[in-house]
């Protein structure tokens, strides 16, 4: 089934400053923002998005914080800010990410706020630690988490880990038509819309 794309978060694009983005083999009718990981291998994000979507990418909302791998666009039309990201466990500690997320969350105070990526929180486990502190920081925003399904599936040895850790985070839930996992994967990942 084909789904018709305004905008697309990337995560874990693995590009950086040697790879030219009009090198990219990007359909003719979108246009890719990308914050690569500054340093070593893996990591980097960005936002894939239709032509027919008048943005703005300087958006006045990201900070100086190390270790942030986040693209930010304002939809012209409206008043929705969007953040593509991806947190990597060991290049971005939870409690920077949720600091840059606060910080995020105070300077667009009163704004349509959507946050797509990866989190790596598993959303199933609601007595981690770690799930706890995302909640904490979501719920003081008054922002949801839309997706419930599993999003990505790994193997460990012989078993499979099931995890929901790919996310959609808003705090204008109520302007959704809907929200779910997609069949499609890329790598380990189910996609999301």
């Amino acid at each position: 089934k084909k789904h018709e794309i305004d905008i697309l978060s990337l995560n874990e694009t693995n590009l950086n400053d040697t790879i030219a983005t009009n090198t990219l083999n990007i359909p003719a009718n979108y246009t890719f923002l990308r914050n690569d990981r500054g340093t070593g291998s893996r990591g980097g994000c960005g936002l894939l998005i239709s032509n027919k979507i008048a943005y703005d990418d300087k958006v006045k909302v990201t900070t100086s914080m190390p270790n942030i791998e986040a693209k930010w666009i304002k939809i012209k039309s409206s008043n929705y800010y969007i953040c593509g990201f991806y947190r990597s466990r060991g290049y971005c500690k939870l409690d920077e990410f949720l600091d840059y997320f606060t910080e995020c969350m105070i300077k667009l105070k009163g704004k349509k706020v959507i946050w797509i990526g990866d989190i790596n929180v598993d959303q199933n486990k609601i007595n981690d630690v770690d799930y706890r502190k995302l909640d904490s920081a979501l719920k003081s925003f008054n922002m949801v988490q839309t997706i419930q399904n599993y999003t990505r599936i790994a193997r460990r040895g012989n078993k499979f880990t099931y995890s929901t850790i790919d996310v959609i985070v808003t705090n204008c839930y109520s302007d959704f038509e809907s929200s779910s996992v997609l069949p499609e994967k890329i790598g380990d990942h189910f996609s999301i819309k």
